[in-house]
C-alpha cells in the first residue's frame, strides 16, 4: 500500500540577501594609463593631457577626449571613446587611427580665441600667447583639429611648438623616417652579404646565383620614404 503524503509548502524568505564581500567588489576601480605604441628608437618628445579632438564643425557633440602626445616620428591622439560616425574599420602596420606623420605636416595655426589671435608656427619660432586650439593642415587634405580648453596653458604650448620643430627640420636627414628605415636598410644588406659569402665559401654555385637573384629583387622592391 503506498500513503499518499500531501506536499509540502515551499518556504519563501522575504529578508535580503547578506552583502557580499568579494574581494573584486571591495577595490576600487583600476584608471586605465593611455600609453601610445612606439617604434624602436621612437621616443615621446612632448604631451598633454584633457585635449578634445573636434571631429564635425557644426557641432561638438562629436568630439573627443584624451591625450595629445608628440613624437619625433608623429603625433598620436590617445583616447578610449569609439569614433563617432565611422562606417568601416581599418588598421595600419606603422600608425594608429588618431596618427598623424611629421613628414604629412603641411602647416601649424595656433589659436587663441580670448585675445583673437593666430599664428602660424614654423621651425624655431616663438608663442607669445597660449594657444586654446590647434589646427594642423595635412598633405592628405586633412584637416585635424584640437582644443585646449581644459588642458593646461603652458602644456598646451609646448606640445604647439614641439610639433613645430619637429615636424620641420632644417636637415631631412634629421628625420625619424630616414632613421628608422636606414636602420632596416643596413641590417638587410648585412643579411644578404652574409648570405653570399658563406655561399661563396661553400663553393655551391647553384645557391650563389640564387642569392643574387634574391639581391636584384630585393632592390627592385625597395621603398624610398
Amino acid at each position: 500500500m503506498f500513503s499518499l503524503k500531501p506536499p509540502r509548502p515551499t518556504f519563501r524568505s522575504y529578508l535580503l540577501p547578506p552583502p557580499q564581500t568579494d574581494d573584486k567588489l571591495n577595490s576600487e576601480p583600476k584608471i586605465k594609463k593611455l600609453e601610445p605604441v612606439l617604434l624602436p628608437g621612437e621616443i615621446v618628445v612632448n604631451e598633454v593631457n584633457f585635449v578634445r579632438k573636434c571631429i564635425a564643425t557644426d557641432t561638438s557633440q562629436y568630439d573627443l577626449w584624451g591625450k595629445l602626445i608628440c613624437s619625433n616620428f608623429k603625433i598620436s591622439f590617445i583616447t578610449d571613446d569609439p569614433m563617432p560616425l565611422q562606417k568601416f574599420h581599418y588598421r595600419n602596420l606603422l600608425l594608429g587611427e588618431h596618427d598623424v606623420p611629421l613628414t604629412c605636416i603641411e602647416q601649424i595655426v595656433t589659436v587663441n580665441d580670448h585675445k583673437r589671435k593666430q599664428k602660424v608656427l614654423g621651425p624655431n619660432q616663438k608663442l607669445k600667447f597660449n594657444p586654446t586650439e590647434l589646427i594642423i593642415y595635412c598633405k592628405d587634405f586633412r584637416i585635424v583639429r584640437f582644443r585646449f580648453d581644459e588642458s593646461g596653458p603652458e602644456s598646451a604650448k609646448k606640445v604647439c611648438l614641439a610639433i613645430a620643430h619637429y615636424s620641420q627640420p632644417t636637415d631631412l636627414q634629421l628625420l625619424f623616417a630616414f632613421e628608422y628605415v636606414g636602420k632596416k636598410y643596413h641590417n638587410s644588406v648585412s643579411l644578404l652579404l652574409l648570405s653570399i659569402f658563406s655561399c661563396r665559401e661553400s663553393m655551391q654555385t647553384k645557391h650563389f646565383r640564387n642569392t643574387i637573384k634574391q639581391i636584384f629583387k630585393w632592390g627592385q622592391n625597395m621603398v624610398v620614404y
